[in-house]
């Protein structure tokens, strides 16, 4: 642990220690930065920790970026140009395209770009683990999207299959 990581959690650890309610503290939200997690073990150990779903999604899409900017190498600088502007259709849920032309960009890049068209389709099944009913729902479907994540795939998605592990 680094001098800033142990200063958080000492920090982190007095902060929690002054409230006198500890003990009915159930849940603790936060983002995947293992010092955070670590203070709340120390300090309320019976709390379960609530990984804040914008931080894990945005991994989600981080990784769907990489793949994108990986296959602006393979294309023309005109396609290159409309691949950096046709972004926002990847980064968007395929149920929140209204727009029939954007249906339509995403179904040429898709198609065109098989691994980008794959990890689209990884970033959707993915969103779909916050919408399961329990958390043996999520569990399961977390399990069954890192198993259909290929090989080819599995370094740009690293981190966010780092922080599901956390």
């Amino acid at each position: 642990m680094t001098f800033y990581e142990n200063e958080i959690k000492i920090r982190l650890s007095v902060t929690y220690q002054n409230f006198r309610t500890l003990i009915k503290i159930e849940l603790v939200p936060m983002d995947m930065w293992n010092p955070y997690k670590s203070a709340v073990s120390t300090v309320i150990p019976h709390a379960k920790i609530v990984i804040d779903k914008f931080h894990v999604v945005k991994l989600a899409n981080e990784a769907l970026e990489k793949i994108r900017k990986a296959n602006r190498q393979n294309v023309s600088a005109k396609e290159r140009r409309q691949l950096m502007r046709d972004r926002y259709v990847l980064l968007t849920r395929r149920k929140d395209l209204n727009d029939f032309d954007d249906q339509i960009k995403l179904q040429i890049w898709t198609d065109n770009f098989p691994l980008l068209g794959q990890a689209y389709e990884l970033k959707e099944q993915f969103f779909e683990i916050y919408e399961a009913k329990s958390i043996n729902e999520a569990y399961k479907l977390y399990q069954s999207w890192l198993s259909n994540v290929p090989k080819e795939l599995l370094p740009y998605f690293a981190d966010l299959i780092k922080a599901m592990n956390n």
